[in-house]
């Protein structure tokens, strides 16, 4: 680092952000595998959504601007011990100044159609899941004149694109409760919890809404407990 330069301070948000990894490591009910909290990245800004207007008529919405993170990284691998039920989780955050650059992420023409590789070439992914490499990730879906971008997930399990009943700023603090458990997700998708085919991530989800309330007791998750019922 340069002479008289400084590090920046975390906001209050990005504060709320580093606390979800705390409490994982301080958690004996968890084992924390792997973890990423990188420096404040300087060029994480709000210039980046200026430069997206400017080069490809593409405006992010004052309210996806006004708290974002800017780590360059930010994320948690982790599982729970004996004797608590087991529980799966991971995320990795990247910067949504950063992400609105990236290219989209391939899709093999071999397990997608036409249509779905179409509506991927908008996506930027904002989570992701590099530690167990599993393949499933969280995009936006950046399009000209929609300023809160559509929340895309996409699970390897079932090679399928599920859009989220989510915008960013509500994908991120529902991320924040259930600290990346395994297809989370699915609570906020169409996928059919109460088929045979979803059957394991409903109860997987039944599990996480049973142990984080014991873990995390300073949280409330009874609207993801009443969500999840009215799914299944």
């Amino acid at each position: 680092m340069g002479e008289g330069m400084e590090l920046e301070e975390p906001t209050a948000y990005e504060e709320s952000w580093l606390k979800v990894l705390d409490e994982l490591c301080e958690s004996p009910a968890v084992d924390v595998l792997n973890e990423v909290r990188e420096d404040i990245d300087p060029t994480a800004e709000d210039t980046a959504f200026d430069d997206l207007a400017e080069w490809e008529g593409i405006e992010i919405g004052a309210e996806l601007r006004r708290d974002y993170i800017r780590f360059s990284q930010l994320g948690s691998q982790w599982r729970t011990v004996d004797p608590y039920p087991y529980l799966t989780g991971e995320f990795r955050l990247t910067p949504l100044p950063l992400a609105v650059h990236e290219d989209a992420p391939e899709f093999p023409s071999s397990l997608y159609s036409d249509e779905q590789r179409e509506l991927a070439t908008g996506f930027r992914v904002i989570d992701d899941s590099p530690f167990t490499g599993n393949g499933s990730f969280v995009a936006l879906r950046l399009q000209p004149g929609v300023g809160n971008p559509e929340v895309w997930f996409s699970d390897h399990r079932t090679n399928t694109l599920w859009q989220m009943d989510l915008d960013y700023p509500a994908y991120m603090d529902t991320l924040r409760l259930t600290k990346g458990v395994f297809d989370w997700q699915h609570l906020f998708t169409e996928a059919p919890l109460n088929d045979e085919e979803f059957a394991g991530t409903a109860t997987d989800l039944q599990a996480m809404l049973e142990v984080l309330p014991e873990l995390f007791p300073d949280h409330d998750y009874t609207d993801l407990q009443a969500r999840l019922r009215e799914r299944t």
